[in-house]
């Protein structure tokens, strides 16, 4: 695999230099030179070297002449600690002066090459230290030809402001650092106010190979120009395809060896089969609690750990390692780990030499590589209308990884231009690939989609015409008299184009606009309409969720519907819509083409209304495509009426804020809620961020409470990690403050991604429903929640949980209805 990070270049290079050689000191003495000024090495660091063993420098193997005089380094010689140190700052490894006279935010980037674990643990239980140097060279050689292969895409330095003048080739140089061992990554703050570090815990970690490559933010041209990387090239797709074409050239390596190797169970690495899974899993742990070790380390020498330089926190961490106060110390990670494999019953043998390869053909390499890749085509056409072009490179490079990529780069080229000559198959049709420029950016879609499209357009451009079914003026007029709201001069006008518009009308709004509470009076004027049936109109309502569904019920439809289950309940006869059926879709910017064409299909053959709500810069549909973009293209103004006022925000600066968000304006959106004092910058590790969330959450929650409001505070966050990080800091508080029992049941549970975890409760807790839930109320039974609902528990028991519904009612659950159904947790 492949990930980069960025590094500043007003970071304190000394501090990046830690982390990159994993603090180790560099040598005393210089290293003896021969007679052509190369520097030799002792046979220590060389068998330290082949052996995975080094984290010193080295720099790029040919580092370009060009590049070594612009940064002012003699690459015949090792790295020394202070020209890196400079180097991580922008600045010459010489005299400390800067690259050139053009200003860098950034110094370079570091770019990370890791294998399957299966590869570090064949290395290091190799029986000898020569099968370990073979793996560890296949992986290097990996590595330098994935470098390289970057070098070529963002070695670019553009003329004109933002390359408008076009770009020249150049050269570029990296220093490498070789690290063998996985250990927990630290957040550690420079200080109360600086800037925030990444560094590995001074720790027994486990083995994983993984090569650190700082790539220097510096092209320099052949007459002599220097300029920055173009980072353009450094898209989400064309990274993996560097990971992956990494993944190709290991393979073949091993190949070489006679390793047997596949695929991983994602499809994006190759394996050395003989390791186990049951060993892998056992050697893939990190210890999440060594910030808090250090930081109760440091209290008991009386230092307070904010106060202290980033420095100073490093030195204490390796003091507290030496004295075993972190866990396992680092000395011992070699024992450590053999004693872990004998736990598992585990020996391992050699994987040299396990099996011979068949010499495939160039055509058959290509042509297994292409099927790979247009499986997964198939897939990503699934959930997505238009992907970027990239995308077809990345997963060429991952069909190549099975078979071999011999030609390296030109192989990727290659079956990229199979894929778009052959195309590919989906649902036992052949589909032909469109490529085309949107937004300056090459994009893919498919024939389907397109036709879907334009059968979805076609039907949706005829059915505004209907206006037979329309309300009439007088009478929604009445129903907005009779429902007791008062309605801005934009929500009535909404509500009038809504009655009175035509069989398909679509309302778009701003998040807050008040969509759903002017649903009200129209409800009521469409049961209240017996044109099509002595009873009134029959109004449905549906959404992509139960939830979101079932909250249409406050407006006073009855009859609501995750959209899945309405589809499903219309092709058994259960449903059956009719020209006196209003249905009432929100949320339809969730609703994918296929979806809202199967009901404009519907719509054609039963004469039913179909109204839509819908916001398209909320949540976007899982299905390929943008139905809400479609109808804008198709439907007549008088069928899209607009709320683009919030009234969530109740003052006319708290609206502007909501806007500039909306256009895309976030960095001066977040300037005026940091100046309203309704945003704040917190800087420092990660366990100070998360603690002043959890304080704010409670005491934004204590206000609310004081205040009686029945809304709550919700807590977004950008991984799934975080936001566990985030409710563990937040329970912790509540348990202090006795809102949350002290007593608590493990129970064994897995999330959505498939991830196992230990899910502590007690009477107190708040938790998320995960799909639709069936309990008695009363000794009644019936559904006690959706998707999304949180509920508080109230009692536990061995067979059920006694919950608190977000109605309020108390339900019983059995355990049974909460268990996934494969795994039981």
């Amino acid at each position: 695999m492949m990930n980069f990070r960025k590094i500043a270049a007003a970071s304190k290079g000394a501090l990046i230099l830690r982390y990159f050689t994993e603090n180790t000191p560099e040598p005393i003495h210089d290293a003896p030179v021969d007679a052509a000024g190369r520097q030799l090495e002792d046979g220590d660091r060389m068998t330290s070297y082949y052996t995975g063993r080094d984290s010193r420098a080295t720099w790029r193997p040919d580092m370009p002449a060009l590049v070594a005089r612009t940064i002012g380094i003699d690459p015949r010689l090792m790295p020394r600690d202070q020209e890196m140190s400079r180097l991580f700052e922008g600045r010459r490894a010489d005299n400390g002066e800067a690259w050139s006279q053009h200003k860098r935010k950034l110094s370079g980037f570091d770019i990370v090459f890791s294998p399957d674990k299966s590869v570090s643990l064949a290395a290091e239980f190799a029986p000898t230290p020569a099968e370990t140097a073979l793996i560890w060279n296949g992986v290097d050689r990996a590595v330098d030809r994935a470098m390289r292969y970057l070098a070529q895409e963002v070695g670019w330095a553009r003329k004109g402001a933002g390359g408008e003048d076009g770009a020249d080739p150049g050269a570029v140089g990296w220093i490498s650092f070789r690290h063998h061992t996985a250990r927990p990554t630290l957040q550690v703050q420079d200080g109360p106010n600086g800037e925030t570090y990444l560094f590995e815990a001074p720790v027994a970690g486990d083995p994983h190979i993984h090569i650190h490559n700082f790539l220097m933010n510096l092209v320099v041209t052949a007459e002599g120009r220097v300029g920055s990387l173009d980072t353009r090239a450094l898209t989400d797709a064309k990274v993996k395809e560097f990971g992956a074409y990494f993944q190709a050239v290991l393979a073949d390596e091993l190949r070489r060896l006679g390793v047997k190797v596949g695929y991983d169970a994602n499809k994006q690495a190759v394996v050395i089969e003989r390791i186990p899974e049951h060993a892998k899993t056992a050697f893939s742990k990190r210890d999440r609690q060594i910030l808090h070790k250090a930081k109760a380390f440091a209290d008991s020498q009386g230092l307070a750990w904010e106060d202290l330089s980033a420095e100073k926190k490093l030195d204490i961490m390796e003091e507290a390692s030496a004295e075993g106060r972190l866990g396992k110390m680092k000395a011992d990670e070699k024992r450590i780990w053999r004693e872990q494999a004998q736990a598992l019953g585990w020996q391992h043998s050699s994987v040299l030499k396990d099996v011979e390869y068949e010499a495939l053909s160039d055509g058959t390499r290509f042509d297994r590589a292409y099927r790979f890749a247009a499986a997964r085509l198939v897939e990503e056409f699934e959930t997505a209308a238009v992907i970027d072009h990239d995308k077809l490179g990345m997963y060429a490079a991952r069909g190549l990884i099975g078979v071999g990529i011999a030609g390296g780069p030109r192989d990727i080229k290659h079956v990229v231009e199979l894929i778009e000559e052959r195309g590919i198959q989906m649902k036992g049709e052949h589909v032909a690939l469109i490529v085309g420029m949107t937004d300056s950016k090459v994009r893919v879609t498919n024939t389907v989609q397109v036709r879907i499209e334009e059968k979805l357009a076609n039907l949706a451009r005829a059915s505004p015409r209907d206006k037979s079914a329309a309300l009439s003026t007088k009478a929604i007029k009445a129903a907005i008299a009779r429902c007791g709201y008062t309605f801005t001069h934009e929500q009535r006008a909404a509500i009038h184009v809504l009655a009175e518009g035509g069989a398909l009308t679509m309302l778009t709004g701003v998040a807050g606009a008040g969509k759903t509470t002017l649903l009200e009076p129209l409800v009521a004027a469409w049961k209240a309409d017996r044109r099509f049936g002595v009873n009134g109109r029959e109004v449905i309502g549906a959404a992509m969720a139960w939830r979101q569904a079932d909250a249409l019920q406050d407006a006073g439809i009855e009859r609501t519907f995750a959209l899945s289950n309405l589809l499903a309940q219309v092709e058994s006869g259960e449903v059956r819509p009719t020209r006196n059926t209003v249905l009432v879709l929100d949320e339809a910017s969730q609703i994918g083409p296929r979806s809202l064409l199967k009901l404009l299909e519907l719509q054609t053959r039963s004469g039913m209304t179909i109204k839509m709500l819908g916001d398209r810069e909320q949540a976007q549909a899982i299905e390929a495509g943008d139905s809400i973009e479609i109808l804008r293209r198709v439907l007549p103004p008088e069928a899209l009426p607009e709320l683009l006022t919030t009234m969530r925000q109740t003052t006319r600066r708290g609206r502007e804020v909501a806007g500039l968000f909306r256009d895309g304006e976030a960095g001066q959106a977040l300037t005026m809620k940091r100046a309203d004092g309704h945003a704040m910058m917190v800087g420092g590790d990660r366990d100070q961020v998360v603690a002043r969330i959890a304080d704010l959450y409670i005491a934004r929650r204590d206000i609310l409470m004081a205040s009686g409001a029945k809304r709550g505070v919700t807590v977004s966050a950008p991984t799934n990690d975080d936001v566990a990080d985030i409710s563990r800091a937040i329970r912790e508080r509540l348990k202090a403050r006795g809102e949350i029992a002290e007593a608590e049941t493990l129970h064994q549970a897995i999330d959505q991604r498939g991830q196992v975890y230990d899910l502590a409760l007690a009477v107190g807790d708040r938790v998320r429903l995960f799909r639709r839930t069936w309990g008695t109320v009363d000794g009644r039974g019936q559904q006690v929640g959706n998707n999304g609902d949180v509920v508080e528990v109230l009692r536990q028991s061995a067979e059920t949980l006694r919950i608190r519904t977000k109605n309020g009612d108390v339900a019983e659950i059995e355990w049974r209805r909460l268990r996934d159904q494969k795994t039981s947790r």
